[in-house]
């Protein structure tokens, strides 16, 4: 079998045209054998966040122009990686990452102490709402700056948000659940204090139009509807109006209330708004709300796990999203989030402690189980960074591997 080579996603061209399948990791083919690339597969790939991709093949044509040009590759058998040798490994990220989990698994009390008082003033607010009574928003705003201290302090923190609360009322967990996801960006986009408050206070109240409509809706096993989907799709106005009107919310905060249902491609509601047009809270709102949503058990779906959710994200976000934000969002959470299963091709399972945003498919995990999969009592952490020999053969999730990911952490 011939020898994988990497190919920085840099040099790749629409047009080119390799005689096996491209790569983006061993799990997933981005390009069938002898089919040219598309200008939409590098986007996709910088979209992202990913560097290099792999084949075994060799560059036989580029197509320019309607012209068909033999590659220097072809002709010397020479690899996209040969031209650049790769980079240095960078050892201190590698014991940062380390350092960081380990003072993550020291803050998950607070995470909850936190996670609960803002539970409890988006409850008071909705409260409000739903007797349409007037509300303050300082024990909103309180939490707010709580959320932002923890974050920077430890980003990593929202791995603690899984699983949280499960069970109890839905709309006020995934609110709170939100606001963290975007305030990760708004951190990572060097948003000021008072920005950081206006995303937060706005993304905390983000379902305020849901608690307008009837419970059986937003509790609903089976499909909707089309009358029951046209009432859902009436909540980001029941709520931007609520929250102007009862909560005198400021239009930056409010707004993403009325829009972060709204699509990069126009195709969202309610009123099909395109682009920039689009406020960029309600941009970061969408993305946080997507994947917040994806992870955590509905009562018409099960939850999926912190890999896959990332992949249907990057998927769907070529479209759908802004995608400087989208990629943004995924250099602070990378293709495998924190908290994630995955197999490697020697059979050992562990789970995803970090990553260097450069490196994505390169992660640092904590072995569960060893190639013999029996279980590791000891911390045993490896860098898939140093360990080239190893790689990610697929994710797996809790109930597969028959674990608890807070009882291995």
């Amino acid at each position: 079998m011939a020898k994988m080579r990497k190919i920085s996603v840099e040099e790749l061209r629409p047009g080119m045209v390799y005689d096996k399948p491209i790569y983006v990791d061993s799990n997933n083919m981005l390009i069938t054998a002898n089919s040219p690339i598309k200008e939409s597969d590098i986007k996709k790939l910088m979209t992202w966040g990913i560097t290099e991709v792999e084949t075994s093949g060799i560059l036989i044509k580029r197509m320019e122009m309607g012209e068909e040009k033999p590659s220097e590759a072809a002709e010397t058998g020479s690899s996209a990686e040969a031209a650049s040798p790769p980079k240095e490994i960078d050892i201190d990220s590698e014991k940062k990452i380390v350092n960081d989990y380990n003072e993550l698994l020291k803050k998950r009390k607070g995470l909850i102490e936190v996670h609960n008082r803002a539970r409890n003033a988006v409850d008071a607010a909705y409260r409000a709402i739903r007797n349409n009574a007037p509300f303050e928003t300082r024990d909103l705003e309180d939490a707010v700056q709580s959320i932002v201290k923890l974050l920077k302090d430890n980003s990593n923190i929202f791995l603690f948000l899984y699983g949280l609360d499960e069970g109890k009322d839905y709309t006020l967990t995934h609110s709170v659940n939100v606001t963290f996801y975007s305030l990760i960006i708004g951190i990572a986009l060097k948003y000021n204090p008072v920005k950081l408050n206006d995303l937060g206070l706005g993304t905390l109240l983000i379902d305020a139009g849901m608690i307008k409509l009837p419970v059986y809706i937003i509790h609903k096993q089976s499909n909707l509807t089309d009358q029951e989907f046209n009432q859902i799709k009436t909540h980001p106005l029941l709520g931007y109006k609520a929250l102007k009107e009862l909560g005198k919310i400021k239009e930056s905060s409010a707004i993403i209330s009325l829009q972060h249902h709204e699509q990069f491609d126009g195709k969202g509601y309610p009123r099909g708004l395109r682009g920039n047009d689009i406020d960029e809270f309600a941009r970061i709102a969408a993305i946080a709300d997507s994947y917040e949503a994806q992870i955590s058990n509905r009562s018409y779906r099960k939850k999926v796990y912190f890999y896959h959710a990332m992949r249907n994200l990057l998927s769907s976000g070529v479209n759908k999203f802004d995608p400087v934000i989208l990629r943004v969002f995924l250099s602070r959470m990378s293709v495998y989030p924190i908290g994630s299963i995955v197999e490697l091709n020697d059979g050992a399972i562990g789970i995803i402690i970090g990553s260097v945003p450069e490196k994505p498919l390169r992660p640092i995990i904590k072995v569960i189980f060893d190639k013999d999969r029996k279980r590791i009592e000891n911390t045993t952490i490896i860098s898939l960074l140093s360990e080239s020999s190893l790689y990610i053969v697929r994710a797996l999730d809790e109930a597969e591997v028959g674990i608890n990911i807070f009882d291995v952490l």
